[in-house]
């Protein structure tokens, strides 16, 4: 009132955004993206909300008209849903009218950020979709049903509408440019082109391109990596801050024996003891099995007689997600 002016952001919102920006010192996008999006996933207790329950509430409301607009009112009465059930199964963890008004208010600010007040059905879907918990195929495969016809086959159009929604969520975090920007016709074409052109695509093809990790997409399954390390804890320790157990990520070196760094070393691109940053390492989200301790050894191995020239002409990273990327220029080296 003081300086009259119209605040879209709820104060727990803004404190939440402004929180996001300690991450910003993350040097990889596509991580740097995912444990934004993981925080917000949390704090919205979206993190507790699993797929089918989304979809079952989705068929409660009869959202069905994907193309269809639906407005505040109808859209907190589906929020309201969601939440009474989490807070029946979690309930020291679930305020039910904060977290109502906390996703609302981030659902607008990723599909109505004019704020006309309606937001079109499958956008609703496709932001819940993205950050309920589950199997990362499952969701794909939920993902893929949205969109899909009646037949269970998708053309171009109906994936490039998924892949805009879907692509909504880091753009919002003002993360778009290292997901190939707002433009997703490149990643409708990849994926198209790798099914030989055909007019359609099934659920299979569909998550078989995903498992490539295409660039618009990338930060989903990035995001459930991420999930996934939070509780991870390695019997190593990290040789750059001396943090042991390693909790979160590891990396260890496929060049040197015994050297393993801890996620924030690496993510701040911090090395130690000859370790250049170009070196082939590898990323364990969980703890390691004695087969693939053996496997790194071995390549150690070979990379000790490999010289320096053949790690600037090959510099495989082997860790960032992005090195697959279907289109587009390579975008962290």
């Amino acid at each position: 009132h003081e300086t009259q002016t119209t605040c879209w952001d709820h104060p727990k919102m803004t404190d939440l955004f402004q929180s996001l920006a300690d991450l910003n010192n993350v040097r990889f996008s596509a991580y740097r993206t995912a444990i934004k999006i993981r925080r917000l996933q949390k704090a919205l207790c979206l993190d507790l909300l699993d797929l089918n329950t989304t979809s079952e509430v989705f068929k409660q409301h009869k959202l069905s008209q994907n193309d269809h607009l639906i407005g505040v009112q109808d859209v907190i009465s589906c929020l309201t849903t969601i939440y009474s059930g989490l807070e029946e199964k979690h309930k020291d963890m679930v305020n039910v009218p904060l977290c109502v008004d906390m996703c609302l208010n981030w659902l607008l600010n990723v599909y109505d950020s004019g704020r006309t007040g309606k937001i079109r059905v499958q956008s609703l879907k496709i932001g819940l979709m993205s950050l309920s918990k589950g199997l990362l195929e499952e969701k794909y495969r939920y993902l893929f049903k949205e969109v899909a016809g009646p037949t269970e086959m998708c053309d171009q159009r109906q994936l490039g509408l998924l892949l805009h929604d879907a692509i909504q969520i880091p753009r919002q975090l003002g993360e778009v440019a290292a997901f190939g920007g707002s433009n997703i016709e490149p990643s409708v074409r990849s994926c198209f082109q790798q099914n030989h052109n055909k007019l359609e695509i099934t659920v299979k093809q569909f998550i078989d391109w995903m498992r490539l990790e295409p660039q618009s997409m990338v930060w989903l399954p990035v995001l459930h990596r991420v999930a996934a390390a939070e509780t991870a804890k390695h019997q190593a320790k990290c040789n750059i801050c001396k943090e042991c157990p390693i909790v979160g990520f590891r990396y260890r070196s496929l060049k040197h024996f015994n050297y393993d760094v801890c996620q924030s070393c690496f993510f701040s691109g911090r090395t130690a003891k000859g370790h250049k940053l170009h070196y082939p390492m590898v990323e364990y989200c969980i703890p390691t099995t004695s087969g693939e301790d053996v496997r790194d050894f071995t390549k150690v191995l070979k990379n000790k007689f490999r010289s320096k020239k053949y790690f600037a002409k090959h510099p495989r990273l082997g860790y960032l997600p992005v090195q697959t990327v279907l289109e587009g220029d390579n975008l962290e080296t």
